[in-house]
């Protein structure tokens, strides 16, 4: 496969960057939406007390492009899988609104993809699998699927299961409901060690999905409905949950299958994809706090191709100044080394199931 042309836009100049984003997008915003496209703007609005979100400005600048193209967009989202502020649809478009997202200033309706509680949406079968995933069928969100084209603006930073958060995870969890999300993450489904356990109930409080009890009055339980969360993991004080060996790999693996049928369901050359290399956190935007920064702000990639989208911002990454001194020597994969695991790994299978190639060129 020929390397996929991707568009670099850096922050090393003394421009004003959202005046520039017209001239280095455009033209592959034009190429994705026609006159007339339902147009979602997909993006990730930060959970409460996070502050490295992606900024609405940028958000808005994108939303005239789909404009002047023709397109009618919206900025949309999906509800998390845990009980925090963006659990519901109501809880999400408060803490949207908290966060700076209104259709004033994102110029576009805010839209709630999933649904009120997370669960609207149509169901599709895989229709290839590699590399032993787990999931067999994607439930892509209502709107999402409603959509013609798709702008997908994607922060890039860490993320504490994939090492690497971009493109193909902001397809990948930010497009499915609940139950898609919760398949994903049933491979980092956590291990109780009833040994460590004190039965404190932390756990049991933490759990949105009542799938934890203790039982005798001295350990938890975990309950067959559980979801996968994992809220109960960072409630634990006794470091009696764990994560699965290999729970990280299988992870990465569910997260391109689904990033594949989220993509097919679209017309070819219809979803564009837009990294903002800035912010570049240990863990991601659903975290409060998500860490300090660990390199200098980059810039932003664009193309059609998210997996050399996502390889290039690995590498950009990778290349950048680091604000700390006592991060992983390591050479490669910085938020992969930090995150204890390999972020190439969904890039890898994301490129068996033909997503794209992990070959690119910069202009």
């Amino acid at each position: 496969m020929l390397a996929s042309e991707i568009k670099f836009l850096e922050y090393n100049k003394n421009e004003n960057t959202l005046n520039e984003i017209e001239d280095y997008y455009a033209d592959i915003v034009n190429g994705a939406v026609s006159k007339g496209d339902k147009v979602a703007v997909k993006v990730h609005m930060g959970e409460y007390g996070n502050l490295t979100y992606l900024r609405p400005p940028f958000v808005s600048e994108f939303v005239k492009l789909v404009k002047s193209a023709g397109g009618r967009p919206f900025v949309t989202d999906t509800t998390a899988l845990y009980p925090k502020h963006r659990f519901t649809a109501k809880d999400y478009l408060k803490t949207a609104v908290a966060n700076g997202f209104t259709r004033q200033s994102v110029m576009a309706p805010v839209v709630i993809a999933d649904g009120p509680l997370g669960y609207t949406g149509m169901t599709y079968k895989l229709k290839k699998t590699v590399d032993q995933c787990d999931i067999k069928k994607v439930k892509i969100a209502k709107a999402i699927v409603d959509a013609d084209s798709m702008i997908v603006l994607s922060h890039a930073k860490g993320h504490v299961l994939s090492g690497f958060g971009g493109a193909i995870k902001n397809l990948a969890m930010g497009c499915t409901t609940k139950e898609t999300k919760a398949a994903q993450h049933l491979a980092s489904r956590v291990i109780l060690n009833t040994k460590e356990c004190n039965g404190c109930g932390k756990c049991v409080d933490a759990c949105p999905f009542n799938a934890l009890k203790i039982e005798n009055g001295k350990h938890a339980k975990i309950l067959s409905r559980c979801m996968s969360c994992n809220s109960c993991f960072f409630a634990c004080t006794e470091g009696a949950l764990h994560l699965p060996r290999g729970g990280k790999t299988r992870f990465q693996v569910n997260l391109a299958h689904a990033a594949k049928a989220i993509i097919d369901r679209f017309d070819q050359d219809k979803i564009v994809y837009i990294n903002f290399l800035q912010d570049i956190t240990k863990l991601c935007d659903c975290c409060t706090p998500s860490g300090a920064p660990l390199v200098q702000d980059i810039g932003i990639l664009g193309g059609k191709d998210p997996v050399a989208v996502d390889k290039a911002s690995i590498d950009l990454i990778d290349k950048a100044p680091r604000y700390k001194r006592n991060l992983t020597k390591k050479h490669g994969d910085l938020l992969g080394s930090v995150n204890e695991t390999d972020s190439l790994i969904h890039l890898k299978t994301a490129s068996k199931l033909g997503v794209g190639t992990l070959r690119y060129s910069l202009k």
